[in-house]
């Protein structure tokens, strides 16, 4: 069996000192978040339910707390960096994080998903953003990537904005809540080569 390897210090600082923006605090999930998320996803459910699998009817309360039970266990075990935003002010914004991928050269994709009550006003610009200066401050960090359904004009906006490139289509690459296959485009961005 694989051994996940430790949490890297650039993530294991944000429990002691979350990340702020101009707007925004961004921090890993603590016992008792749900109390945030859950209304958040149940406001927000028409508009995340074509992009994301797990925003389906069937997302409870219930749920929600797996939810952030998980996250807490993945990321102390450095599986996952599940990160939730707010406003300065205290305000739920949404959910954000670091998901590892790779075997043989770990890199990682960012994931993001902004409320509905919030949306359209650059939060998850400045998030993202956020998340890749702190990743690559790291030099660990090779490779950033983010993926969204071709047909999510919004979010493509958001990656292209945050200056990452697109890269390619997987095809039917991700299987829907309703069953269909869907496309991914991906996007990445990179750490240039020392000369």
């Amino acid at each position: 069996m694989r051994k996940t390897p430790p949490v890297p210090a650039w993530l294991r600082r944000l429990h002691a000192e979350p990340l702020c923006t101009r707007r925004l605090v961004i921090r890993p999930l603590h016992r008792g978040d749900d109390r945030f998320i859950y209304p958040a996803v149940c406001e927000s459910l028409k508009e995340l339910a074509p992009w994301l699998v797990w925003a389906t009817d069937a997302y409870d309360a219930k749920a929600c707390r797996a939810f952030v039970r998980d996250s807490m266990r993945d990321y102390a075990a450095g599986r996952g960096f599940g990160l939730l935003m707010f406003t300065h002010g205290g305000a739920f914004v949404g959910g954000t994080g670091f998901h590892v991928r790779g075997a043989s050269a770990r890199y990682y994709e960012i994931g993001y998903w902004c409320r509905s009550s919030m949306a359209g006003r650059g939060h998850t610009t400045e998030a993202v953003k956020a998340l890749l200066r702190l990743a690559f401050a790291s030099p660990d960090v090779h490779r950033i990537e983010i993926r969204c359904d071709p047909r999510n004009r919004a979010s493509a906006r958001v990656i292209r904005k945050c200056g990452l490139k697109l890269e390619g289509r997987l095809r039917k690459i991700v299987r829907h809540h309703d069953g269909r296959l869907c496309d991914h485009l991906v996007f990445a961005k990179v750490r240039r080569a020392r000369a």
